[in-house]
């Protein structure tokens, strides 16, 4: 039976990684239908949960998120299964555009590509925050404390690792009663 949940993770993460333009955002847009709605092996609460913690480790999304699902639902080989699935699409495409670079470097059809991919992902990054405000704003604290967040990062210029520091002991005072 593992071996069967390892070849789907390997499956999942493969198609994920070959088709997704954009980036971690978008890919964990994907996941969340992917895994949440279509075939139902995590909850709303699991996909929080995942975000969560995806974000808040360093490295690549597409990468971080591969290891967690993949441990999460079929251990270390699910891990493993799915940061190969996760890997091989992209170094594949690289390999293969960096033979022909010296014929789309200079051509007028890649910068109107990549114009079309950047209004797409932005939609693709748009769905994903809104998708996560819902799921992660249960009252008005919520709220208050992400526009502080925004507000110390975007205007204050305070370093974004203090900030979650900070947004982290702020919520273990806050909700500590709710535990």
């Amino acid at each position: 039976m593992t071996a069967v949940k390892c070849l789907r993770l390997f499956i999942t993460f493969f198609k994920i990684s070959l088709f997704t333009v954009g980036g971690g955002p978008v890919m964990l847009a994907v996941m969340d239908q992917e895994f949440r709605v279509r075939q139902k092996l995590l909850s709303s609460e699991d996909m929080s949960s995942v975000m969560s913690v995806i974000y808040s480790l360093p490295g690549a999304i597409g990468v971080n998120s591969a290891l967690y699902i993949g441990h999460r639902l079929a251990g270390l080989r699910g891990a493993f299964a799915a940061l190969c699935g996760v890997l091989i699409p992209p170094v594949s495409i690289i390999l293969f555009i960096t033979s022909f670079m010296d014929l789309i470097r200079n051509s007028p059809l890649t910068g109107y590509a990549f114009v079309s991919i950047r209004a797409s992902v932005s939609v693709f990054i748009i769905f994903t925050v809104l998708n996560m405000a819902r799921k992660t704003f249960k009252c008005g604290i919520d709220v208050l404390i992400a526009a502080l967040a925004f507000i110390c990062v975007m205007f204050l210029n305070v370093p974004a690792v203090y900030v979650i520091l900070g947004c982290g002991i702020l919520g273990m005072l806050v909700y500590r009663e709710k535990v």
